[in-house]
């Protein structure tokens, strides 16, 4: 008797495991991949500081040298300086590399010292994202350092536990990204976390939820608070977002189909790498919406490469580096271009390497007056499927009720591999038992 539940535990735990095991893996490398930066050193000798116009007010956007999440930094860098109405940095602990989550680089405008020795006013604004290391002493000590009345702090997704270990939110309410709400519940209880909202002011601190709801509205409110209504309507519509007066948000639920997203991250191992361009006066929510909504889907690999790995001024003056140059990039199968002008040497260079036509952002979708994170998400519809989109969007916080998406449906392939895993796991486990049996048995004389 003994034996044969000896032998159930077996061949259970052997159809279970390895499939479970391979899949925590897939997930451990999908998610690490997020987050890796290239270690060259790039000097900043040459690179001159930005100017400082003191009619303007000044917003601080803090850059994590072990990592920063990319659309909670250039969401609010492009929403802050189409308002004109500001002198917008990018800080850190040292001016050098720093990765960007999705595969791109940045050298922050300032070192902290630096900031201190060239412009040496009190910020009007400091924004938090979510960085890699939230407890990362030196961005915490600055935050410390510079919180005063007069300052607005302004807290992205995640970057609510970086501003949660500063102390600056015991006994105050502070909101979140909807899958760190739990955990930060625990991990400082003094605190009143809210949830279904888009962002919330308590003094002269605003949190905000996950990467879009909380970076476009509650930048667009801050944005309203420091320098008026008017304003902040204005840059919404040149970004064509769909700005409300109301801060009610209905946090997204989780459904059982929304494990598509641990399926594909943990079994999706023939990635797409999907090349992502980069020249100088890109758009900086243009350039995250390609590589935050497609790194996270897990989906494809996200490969930003230029002529040259060298330094790339977006539109409004940050110094972004990309991953790759056109001699190490590797295979490509599909090529996004987010200016919109034709180069005859890029699409030459496509062409002949990889055969692949150049995707311009505007042809991804017929939709030009939408949303570019909109035409970004119908695009992972149209190339992986409908679930999938519909699950990163839950990850960004952002309601695609009236998108339309359109694509293929649950791919059940994809259940194919953790079965198939078990099923060669049984066999072998129950070749081994035969194969002990067979030579245990006594020979005759």
């Amino acid at each position: 008797m003994k034996l044969y539940i000896g032998k159930i535990i077996t061949y259970t735990l052997a159809f279970i495991l390895p499939p479970v095991i391979v899949g925590i893996l897939g997930i451990v490398i999908s998610f690490s991949s997020l987050m890796h930066g290239n270690s060259e050193y790039f000097s900043t000798q040459g690179i001159n500081f930005p100017s400082y116009d003191s009619s303007k007010k000044t917003a601080i956007i803090l850059v994590s040298n072990e990592g920063t999440e990319i659309t909670d930094l250039l969401v609010p860098y492009e929403i802050f300086s189409t308002s004109s109405k500001f002198n917008v940095y990018t800080v850190a602990p040292k001016r050098q590399i720093s990765p960007l989550t999705a595969g791109v680089d940045i050298i922050p405008h300032f070192s902290f010292e630096e900031f201190e020795q060239n412009v040496d006013v009190s910020p009007d604004l400091i924004v938090i994202p979510a960085v890699h290391n939230s407890e990362e002493s030196a961005l915490v000590n600055w935050i410390v350092e510079h919180h005063n009345e007069k300052t607005v702090i302004l807290s992205i997704c995640e970057g609510a536990r970086l501003l949660a270990a500063t102390g600056l939110l015991e006994n105050h309410q502070a909101t979140t990204n909807w899958i760190a709400l739990n955990s930060l519940k625990k991990q400082y209880p003094n605190t009143d976390w809210v949830k279904d909202i888009k962002y919330l002011e308590d003094g002269n601190i605003v949190t905000s939820p996950g990467v879009i709801t909380g970076a476009m509205n509650g930048s667009l409110y801050t944005l309203e608070k420091l320098v008026g209504k008017d304003v902040a309507r204005e840059v919404a519509q040149k970004l064509n977002y769909p700005l409300t007066d109301s801060a009610k948000f209905n946090s997204p639920r989780i459904k059982l189909r929304d494990s598509l997203w641990l399926l594909t991250a943990a079994y999706k191992w023939n990635k797409q790498n999907i090349g992502v361009f980069l020249d100088d006066g890109i758009g900086e929510i243009n350039l995250t919406a390609v590589l935050d909504t497609y790194s996270r889907s897990f989906a494809a690999r996200m490969i930003s490469t230029a002529p040259k790995r060298k330094i790339i001024h977006s539109q409004y003056g940050l110094d972004l580096v990309p991953r790759f140059d056109f001699a190490t990039t590797p295979k490509l199968e599909r090529l996004i271009v987010l200016d919109e002008t034709s180069d005859l040497s890029l699409e030459n260079w496509a062409k002949n390497q990889y055969n692949l036509e150049p995707e311009y952002l505007s042809s991804l979708s017929k939709y030009s007056n939408r949303f570019v994170f909109d035409n970004i998400l119908q695009d992972l519809a149209q190339h992986e499927n409908k679930p999938l989109a519909e699950i990163v969007a839950k990850t960004i916080e952002y309601r695609v009720d009236s998108i339309g998406l359109k694509g293929k449906d649950f791919p059940l392939l994809l259940l194919l591999k953790p079965l198939l895993i078990a099923f060669i796991s049984l066999a072998v486990t129950w070749g081994i038992y035969s194969f002990r049996r067979k030579t245990q048995l006594p020979t005759s004389n």
